[in-house]
């Protein structure tokens, strides 16, 4: 019987290349040669093999020359399998490794970024051509748990003000007011684009996302009104943002909204600006702080400049 192949995994694979050296060129002089090294560890090493297997591999002659024993020819192919099953081994760990390091994962709120994202990846493709991108659609909730698993690097994430875990680590991303959603005939929609206070819409229905469908947008909407001093007459929730802005088309009431989210929707709705007290809309990214990689850092410093370049253009 055999010497057992798993039985490689606790031994050297250093002594294992040595040993096939030997066998192959039957010679020490020869095989110390291939492998850039001296007799003396060469042998100690063949020796240590022996020793740990319990059997005779190599038989040396008076003339030095090298012959394999029954054992010794036996171990071979088994040496020569478990050398080239290491070598496959760590050539696919590399493989998986360079590609982990080449592709970016992003967890993306396509309502909220549609708008930023386009101009922010053209960036990091021009900076890493060769790392590729996948983007994964998750709300707030789907967004915290994949970075917590390792699941993406880095999300595009709302700020809703609320104070995240230590472990997470974020920076801003991009600013926008909070916009009054009109029906295109109503009355406020006719006066012209100068940013109102939110205190026009008393009176209104105001239709609100729900929690199911938009996690935070609540609790968000609820600091602006506090920070307003605004009570909305009546509200009304909606599932999903396209349904909200259908709604509000279709003249059931008006909406409080991120004006990044009307880029698709001009022509059926009608935005005013809210100012202040009305504190603006922010995206961030978010990621582990102990999960900091090259590729993470190389998007982020893509990121920061983009971030600056639309800061300074205003």
């Amino acid at each position: 019987m055999g010497i057992n192949t798993f039985k490689f995994f606790v031994m050297d694979l250093r002594h294992l290349r040595s040993f096939v050296a030997v066998a192959e060129e039957l010679s020490f002089r020869r095989a110390a040669e291939r492998l850039h090294l001296s007799q003396p560890p060469l042998s100690r090493q063949i020796k240590t093999l022996e020793e740990e297997l319990g059997v005779r591999l190599l038989e040396r002659d008076r003339g030095s020359r090298v012959c394999l024993t029954d054992a010794g020819k036996s171990f071979l192919i088994d040496a020569r399998l478990a050398i080239d099953t290491a070598t496959a081994a760590r050539g696919r760990a590399q493989d998986a490794a360079r590609e982990a390091r080449s592709q970016l994962k992003l967890g993306n709120m396509p309502v909220l970024s549609t708008h930023v994202l386009p101009p922010l990846l053209r960036a990091f493709r021009k900076h890493s051509p060769q790392v590729q991108v996948s983007l994964l659609e998750m709300n707030r909730p789907m967004q915290l748990e994949a970075l917590r698993e390792g699941r993406i690097h880095v999300g595009i994430f709302p700020d809703l003000g609320a104070p995240l875990d230590r472990k997470f680590q974020s920076m801003p991303l991009y600013t926008c007011p909070m916009v009054a959603v009109l029906p295109v005939e109503h009355p406020l929609a006719k006066e012209g684009k100068a940013p109102i206070s939110v205190n026009r819409l008393a009176g209104q229905t105001l239709l609100i996302s729900s929690p199911e469908t938009s996690p935070g947008y609540v609790e968000r909407l609820n600091d602006l009104c506090v920070a307003a001093n605004f009570t909305p007459t009546a509200t009304h929730p909606v599932e999903g943002p396209a349904n909200l802005l259908g709604m509000v088309a279709a003249g059931y009431g008006v909406a409080i909204l991120p004006e990044v989210v009307m880029t698709s929707s001009a022509h059926t709705c009608q935005t005013r600006r809210l100012r202040a007290p009305v504190p603006p809309f922010r995206l961030k990214l978010l990621w582990m702080r102990d999960a900091m990689s090259p590729l993470l850092q190389d998007f982020l410093a893509v990121a920061k400049r983009w971030t600056d370049d639309v800061g300074a253009r205003g």
